[in-house]
């Protein structure tokens, strides 16, 4: 054998080598060998590893109950679910794993129950990011420690295991009443659409204490247990009554100490935009109801002093949210929406810069001043009243020269 054979021979086994030892490497990596090729398996693995930690096993919320296999997908890809899930819209997840996590669900709903598996791989373990070391001044413990969970009883847990309603009104006692003491007493539900009910549930509200309660947004309850809450908001208010549950479900409990520490309200920024970008923003979906300059058309006046505290917030929400019971929609994307968030501050910005009274260039190069006064509207009355004056005196003076009669 030939030296140039000998040295082919050696090349194309290291290459052999090479290959086996990446092909281990992928392998380890990325957990699907045979136990993921099902994709059944595959999506109850995926459930495992992204959906537990805020809908808790399967069976405890059953997220697919009474839906189809398109309008699930929808959902986790980004329609419905409050991560967008779908690698084309931000996500960690490819069309085959919302596919696959799909499959799984809907057979698990198709048998009533979970579906045979076989042993899944472990889920991956994050690479923990180091903690930078800080000297003892610079660590501070924090102000307000969390408070400890509460704990049902068996007899509640059979009761709120059948009984949404009553699940519901167990954790109002126990998250809610600290502050709303019993719904009787607030009512805060009244008149208001359970989808706003909640968002302010899952978000929170701005510059109050009404911290958020969605697990995704650092809060303690799963969508299970907020879906319950709403239920029992809206069994009260359709029945305008307490509705009838078992002894013991609302029975506040005792506080805990750590609960009664007043919350710091949190300091928000203004909210800052482009005036100008607001500005063309405002010609193309707002000038037709509410007038070329903020008056005049059919919706509230705009070019106008805002008496209250954090205006650019009222405003912003109420451009992004809209206004219940009005033709005004929520324009904001989050709300299925046209707009953006930036664009949400840029319409902000440009209401806020009509009511300091600043010129703002409008789309079309023309300025929109603010009116520093209502002194045209105020000549008008004087003079209608001077008018009307002015008639009642000379029907005076003709009833004066008027004969008597006989």
């Amino acid at each position: 054998m030939s030296d140039w054979q000998r040295s082919a021979l050696v090349a194309a086994a290291v290459c052999v080598l090479g290959g086996l030892v990446l092909a281990n490497a992928a392998t380890a990596q990325n957990p699907t060998p045979q136990a993921l090729k099902d994709p059944v398996a595959l999506g109850a693995w995926l459930y495992q590893g992204q959906c537990v930690r805020c809908h808790g096993p399967y069976e405890q919320e059953r997220i697919g109950r009474g839906k189809s296999e398109d309008a699930l997908a929808a959902e986790i890809a980004g329609g419905g679910c409050q991560i967008r899930w779908a690698r084309d819209q931000g996500g960690p997840l490819t069309r085959r794993e919302i596919k696959a996590l799909t499959a799984y669900i809907m057979t698990w709903e198709e048998l009533g129950g979970p579906p045979s598996l076989p042993e899944l791989p472990p889920q991956p373990t994050p690479t923990p990011t180091p903690t930078p070391v800080q000297s003892a001044a610079a660590v501070r413990p924090s102000p307000t420690p969390t408070p400890i969970a509460p704990v049902m009883d068996e007899r509640i847990q059979l009761i709120v295991a059948a009984n949404e309603v009553a699940h519901g009104a167990w954790l109002y006692t126990h998250y809610c009443y600290r502050c709303h003491q019993a719904y009787a007493e607030t009512r805060m539900g009244r008149g208001a659409r359970m989808v706003d009910i909640k968002r302010v549930v899952e978000n929170g509200k701005t510059s109050t204490q009404m911290t958020a309660f969605s697990r995704t947004k650092g809060g303690p309850l799963r969508t299970r247990e907020i879906a319950a809450i709403l239920a029992y908001i809206g069994a009260w208010e359709r029945l305008d009554a307490a509705p009838a549950l078992p002894e013991g479900v609302l029975v506040p409990p005792t506080p805990d100490p750590a609960a009664l520490i007043p919350i710091a309200l949190p300091t928000v920024p203004p909210v800052t935009g482009d005036v100008t970008t607001g500005a063309a923003l405002y010609a193309a979906y707002c000038q037709r109801c509410h007038g070329e300059d903020g008056h005049g058309g059919i919706g509230p006046r705009l070019q106008r002093n805002w008496p209250m505290v954090r205006a650019d917030l009222r405003i912003r929400s109420t451009v992004a949210q809209g206004v219940a019971g009005s033709l005004m929609r929520a324009w904001a994307q989050d709300n299925d929406g046209p707009l953006s968030a930036q664009s949400v501050d840029d319409l902000t910005a440009l209401i806020m810069a009509w009511s300091s009274g600043r010129p703002v260039s409008t789309a079309d190069g023309r300025s929109s001043d603010l009116p520093q006064s209502d002194w045209q509207g105020m000549w008008g009355i004087l003079l209608l009243m001077a008018l009307l004056a002015l008639v009642g005196g000379i029907a005076l003076i003709n009833a004066d020269n008027r004969p008597p009669r006989c």
